[in-house]
């Protein structure tokens, strides 16, 4: 049967135009891109994540045949949006940004998580000078107490849990500020401006000598994670994940992770049941009151 002549007009159009687009779309999602970002939270300063991550992006450029370009986000709030709306390539998260992302963007492709001393886990410190007088966390009632920014997985979310836990609920403290980096954390607590603080266990390890001492130390926690955009073709994220686990075998591995940190020996495989934990964190600790 002859299709009308307005009718085959209308056919023709329609399927002009499904050869143009549907090339487009597919492409957006394949295509394999000339170069990639690796992003950071800024959970320590911009020179010293630069210091730390930028062999890193030589060696996974090097491993892919891309070149790997290292950029550090604004602040968590970012940092957390753009890698759900896909919008970073290669993306770094702490645990809590990333239950946080996944709650509201849905699942990503997980690259790898660290392996700190041979274990995919490490804990937060809620630490003191080492020649403070307290011995518990209770004893931090009416006291000042210094934590990094407020999404930040170990040094905010996890030590509030701890406090709470411990009976010492913000509005029990004599005050509290979020001072955006872990160092400024460090230093806080150096100076005299807080009893005590909270940071990661790379970031207390690398300070300790300086004067200070563990308080408190969080249950093991599974480490930061590295997820990659779903723009991303599968072969480069196969390639991603396998330069990622094969760090610690290279002739130059040891090097590269030891600029990450000392307790740093590798990356291993990560899955969203490794942060369950964090969930549970997040669920059972009190919401941060208006300020």
């Amino acid at each position: 049967m002859q299709l009308p002549q307005t009718n085959l007009y209308r056919y023709l159009t329609l399927s002009l135009l499904l050869c143009i687009v549907q090339p487009t779309l597919a492409g957006e999602t394949t295509k394999t891109p000339d170069n990639l970002t690796l992003t950071f939270l800024p959970y320590l300063t911009a020179t010293e994540l630069m210091q730390k991550y930028t062999p890193l992006a030589t060696y996974l450029g090097k491993a892919i045949g891309i070149p790997v370009t290292l950029k550090i986000s604004k602040d968590y709030v970012e940092h957390t949006q753009q890698a759900g709306e896909d919008q970073l390539d290669i993306a770094f998260l702490g645990g809590i940004p990333y239950v946080k992302m996944v709650a509201k963007y849905g699942k990503k492709r997980l690259l790898a998580r660290y392996e700190m001393n041979g274990n995919p886990t490490f804990q937060g410190f809620i630490i003191v000078a080492k020649n403070s007088p307290l011995k518990n966390l209770s004893e931090l009632a009416g006291k000042r107490v210094a934590f990094g920014d407020p999404n930040s997985t170990l040094s905010t979310l996890v030590p509030r849990y701890m406090l709470a836990k411990a009976g010492v609920t913000l509005d029990k403290l004599s005050g509290y500020d979020f001072l955006k980096n872990q160092q400024n954390v460090v230093l806080g607590v150096l100076f005299g401006d807080y009893a005590a603080g909270a940071v990661a266990q790379e970031v207390f390890d690398e300070s300790k000598a300086r004067g200070l001492r563990a308080l408190a130390t969080s249950p093991d926690i599974s480490t930061h994670v590295f997820i990659a955009s779903n723009k991303l073709p599968d072969d480069l994220v196969a390639k991603l994940q396998k330069a990622l686990y094969d760090l610690k075998t290279q002739s130059d591995g040891k090097a590269i992770l030891s600029a990450i940190g000392k307790d740093s020996t590798g990356f291993v495989p990560a899955q969203d049941s490794n942060y369950d934990l964090l969930r549970t964190i997040v669920k059972e600790t009190p919401a941060l009151p208006s300020k």
